[in-house]
Formats: C-alpha cells, sequence, structure tokens
C-alpha cells in the first residue's frame, strides 16, 4: 500500500519522464480504495499504443493509474 510522500515522490519522477509529451494531459495523486495512493496519468483520447508503453504500471510502490480524458 502507497503513502502520500511515495506517491508524489512517483509523480514527480513521471513529470519529469513524460509530463511534456503531447498526449500528456497531466499528472496526480489520489487516494484509491484498498491500494492506498495512487499516480494518476490523464492522456488525451486516441492517445496510441506506443505512447501508453512509456507509462510503467508501478513507480516502486506506487500504482500508476492511466485515465483517458473525455475530450
Amino acid at each position: 500500500m502507497s503513502d502520500v510522500v511515495s506517491a508524489r515522490k512517483a509523480r514527480e519522477q513521471l513529470k519529469a519522464a513524460i509530463g511534456v509529451a503531447p498526449w500528456c494531459a497531466g499528472i496526480g495523486v489520489e487516494r484509491e480504495d484498498g491500494i492506498g495512493f495512487v499516480v494518476r496519468v490523464n492522456v488525451r483520447p486516441g492517445t496510441d499504443a506506443a505512447a501508453l508503453a512509456q507509462i510503467p504500471e508501478r513507480v516502486g510502490i506506487t500504482v500508476v493509474k492511466v485515465v483517458e480524458n473525455d475530450a
């Protein structure tokens, strides 16, 4: 289970790695029941598989959740 400090560190790592990509709409931290804190990566609609492959499933103990924006 991830704590908020670990999740914030993971967020900063992801921001440095993919935060400026044109398909990335934002990166944040949120609480997920049963998991603890997760990093949420918002991507733009129609993001291709190659771009999504750059997003890891975890950063350390922190789960990364990918969310596609509506528009």
